[in-house]
């Protein structure tokens, strides 16, 4: 750390001392000097500190009775006491209410953003730096936890050792959708162990082969059927990370650094920053459907519009299909049809009798219009 921002950190250090009791500490010295990185503090020159867990535990300590459901429908709870994540920005320097997200990055790689609506609707957001009364944590926590109550699992970062503060999250701007079991189909799957089970798995990266663009520079989102959404660091998934495609929880991303229970289960969509692909079957679990020439399915504007797509009644789609049919329809036609899902995968679109357009057996895209891009 700089010398003047350790200067300021120690007048903090004492302000907070004076207003609270003393922390209790683990009695190692080695492990109370270890530290957590913060990184994109616009307060200072270089925009990187580091604030050790000595450090933490002189910011008034708050004690939280914690627990949240494991996908393995375990629940585990937990009492931890640490300083709030915005106190350990202010110390750092920084203003937590300034910055747009927060990424909270583990030992091991394990990566999750808190975007701006997360961090506003969480109390007590805690690095936890004492479990059950133990001030030294044990291997799969150390140096602290991140504790945010009424949040999903994977919120619950273990091992912190980086923050990350973004002025800005990435926008995305998605112009395709694409139906998984057909933008895949001939990948090779490999075999995959989740929690026993010998499953089977596409690599990402022979994914994105298959896209037309993929943006380093977004992120990529996961979002699943009970409304869950998590955002990964493009870089991270690129390679030796999959979607898990059959078995438990199917479909689910897996990745070697992925501990069990912290997995995104049940993915009913993923995109990059242009692209987003769908899994059907699952979207049918919790979006309105309607009936078209006797058949069930979903509206094909509001697949647009779950998938975060931002203009869709003012602009112009090509439905192209696996067999190499397409055509092209205004935006603000597409809630007559519907996609209904196929048995074997993959879906067909069907428009009401009075419409022009021809069904599409088995849909592989519907693509943002060149001219609207």
């Amino acid at each position: 750390m700089k010398i003047i921002s350790k200067l300021f950190l120690i007048s903090i250090i004492a302000f907070l001392c004076s207003a609270c009791a003393e922390a209790e500490d683990s009695g190692d010295l080695a492990y109370e000097e270890q530290t957590i990185q913060i990184e994109g503090l616009r307060e200072l020159l270089g925009g990187v500190s580091e604030i050790s867990v000595a450090e933490m535990r002189a910011l008034p300590q708050h004690e939280l009775k914690a627990s949240y459901k494991r996908t393995t429908g375990l629940t585990e709870e937990f009492l931890m006491k640490g300083p709030l994540l915005k106190d350990v920005i202010t110390l750092a320097g920084g203003d937590i209410d300034a910055y747009a997200g927060i990424g909270i990055i583990g030992r091991d790689n394990y990566y999750c953003l808190f975007p701006r609506e997360v961090l506003d609707s969480t109390e007590q957001l805690l690095l936890a730096l004492t479990i059950d009364g133990k001030a030294k944590l044990d291997a799969d926590n150390y140096p602290a936890r991140a504790a945010a109550p009424g949040q999903f699992g994977p919120y619950w970062v273990k091992q912190v050792a980086k923050l990350i503060l973004y002025e800005e999250v990435p926008q995305k701007k998605i112009t395709s959708l694409w139906l998984f079991e057909n933008l895949t189909e001939g990948l090779p799957a490999i075999e995959y162990e989740y929690y026993g089970s010998l499953d089977h798995a596409i690599d990402l990266e022979q994914v994105f082969s298959r896209l037309d663009w993929v943006d380093s520079r977004a992120f990529f989102t996961m979002k699943s059927t009970d409304g869950f959404k998590k955002n990964e660091i493009m870089n991270i998934v690129k390679s030796r990370y999959y979607i898990k495609i059959d078995g438990a929880d199917a479909p689910t991303n897996v990745a070697p650094y992925i501990k069990l229970g912290m997995n995104v289960q049940k993915i009913a969509w993923f995109s990059t920053g242009a692209d987003a692909v769908v899994f059907l079957q699952l979207l049918m679990d919790y979006m309105e459907s309607k009936t078209v020439k006797g058949r069930q399915g979903l509206p094909l504007d509001e697949l647009l519009y779950e998938v975060e797509m931002n203009t869709v009644k003012a602009a112009a789609f090509d439905l192209c299909g696996t067999a190499g049919e397409r055509y092209r329809v205004k935006g603000s036609e597409l809630n007559k049809a519907i996609l209904v899902p196929l048995p074997q995968g993959g879906g067909m679109v069907i428009w009401p009798e009075e419409c022009a357009y021809a069904d599409i057996d088995n849909l592989l895209r519907i693509r943002l219009a060149e001219e609207n891009k």
